[in-house]
């Protein structure tokens, strides 16, 4: 974990997967990109992936620059400003960076505006407690450029002794156009009753749903 020089409010989550995560309020401006606990001279060229995670409202004119090997780059749906120069643009597109965000935000008009590529960003599901089996599972929905998209279960159990853990991954593939005449109703369907309330109020999920069908009847 980094924190901002200029803004101590502006936090970094590193994750070994290549995914930095930046959280915190109001506008990244080009100084966040110096941060503390005094990292590699080079830290920026660990990760592949910048997530800027909702409660931040805009990009300022060179943050960005700061982050040259990033492949994609997902906008939470409080961001409604980038300054992006012309140079970033085109870097961003010799580079095939990928846009990921909600429908209708600014990800994806920044995307069509500069001739990028769009892919919905993921959706959290749910968390889904199993007290017979000891077992905690964080559910998403997630979106591929080449596959179809499929729900993923990320699985914690206690370990085989003290202080371990154990669980696991799995993924169940969608068809493709799976949302097709599903109501949110019907998707929750399909996975157990103790975390349809979750499912029911997701906000995100609902407004997917909702969007990806209309876009879908339109095309017809």
């Amino acid at each position: 974990m980094y924190f901002s020089k200029r803004n101590e409010d502006t936090v970094y989550i590193n994750h070994y997967s290549g995914l930095l995560e930046v959280e915190g309020e109001g506008v990244l401006e080009r100084g966040d990109a110096e941060v503390w606990p005094e990292p590699d001279e080079d830290w920026a060229s660990e990760y592949d992936t910048l997530s800027v995670k909702d409660g931040i409202t805009g990009i300022g004119e060179g943050y960005l620059e700061a982050f040259p090997y990033i492949g994609c780059l997902i906008l939470g749906r409080t961001v409604e400003r980038i300054d992006a120069s012309s140079e970033l643009c085109r870097s961003f597109r010799k580079n095939k960076v990928l846009i990921r965000g909600e429908y209708d935000t600014l990800a994806e008009r920044f995307a069509d505006e500069n001739g990028l590529r769009f892919l919905h960003c993921d959706i959290p599901l749910a968390d889904d407690d199993i007290r017979e089996h000891f077992e905690h599972d964080v559910i998403t929905l997630r979106f591929h450029t080449r596959t179809a998209p499929d729900i993923h279960y990320n699985c914690f159990t206690p370990g085989s002794s003290a202080g371990s853990y154990g669980g696991g991954e799995y993924a169940k593939k969608l068809p493709r156009n799976f949302f097709a005449g599903c109501t949110l109703e019907q998707f929750a369907d399909n996975f157990p009753e103790r975390i349809r309330d979750q499912l029911m109020n997701n906000d995100m999920l609902k407004r997917f749903l909702e969007t990806a069908n209309r876009r879908l009847a339109e095309k017809k």
